[in-house]
């Protein structure tokens, strides 16, 4: 491939000479490449935007909307990066930052006397409302709004196509 048609084609050239093993067709690398740029731009925009207006990032709003929509609103740390999709140490750090400002709480596990649960403090459920606002406008402006119920219901159905339970399961598919 000469490298005018490499330009074209939105393939660069490798700098070592060696061909890349086993390529992206142009459907699979179209597909990829929109996935991660539109991920990266919402969640770009929505990180700044929840900072801004509410004091905390994306991933302190994932923390807080997973534990809204928790059974009793509590769960043990392990549940919680289970949901989140964090390690031990990256969901301990976030509870640590959150307990610190007040919008979440650590209380003793009755169930089994040694662990410990999190759940929202009314400050947190307050504040949890309040971001909700921003989250929504964002994810709408920069993705939903341009879709149609169509388009949603559709990319709905290949999400789910590409990793099931990845639509329709309430937490991450493992």
């Amino acid at each position: 491939m000469s490298s005018s048609s490499a330009s074209q084609s939105g393939v660069a050239p490798t700098l070592d000479g060696l061909p890349e093993p086993n390529p992206f067709t142009p459907g699979e690398f179209g597909t990829w490449r929109g996935m991660l740029r539109v991920h990266a731009t919402v969640f770009r925009e929505l990180d700044a935007r929840l900072l801004a207006d509410h004091g905390f990032g994306v991933d302190a709003y994932g923390v807080l909307i997973t534990l809204v929509g928790a059974p009793g609103g509590t769960l043990t740390i392990g549940e919680l990066g289970e949901q989140r999709n964090l390690s031990p140490s990256g969901v301990s750090r976030s509870v640590d930052r959150l307990t610190k400002i007040g919008l979440v709480e650590r209380r003793p596990n009755p169930a089994d006397g040694r662990s410990l649960l999190v759940g929202l403090t009314p400050e947190g459920l307050a504040r949890l409302r309040a971001a909700q606002v921003s989250h929504h406008a964002v994810v709408r402006e920069l993705l939903l709004d341009r879709l149609g119920q169509r388009d949603l219901k559709r990319m709905g159905e290949l999400w789910e196509k590409a990793m099931p339970g990845s639509v329709s399961s309430p937490v991450w598919p493992l």
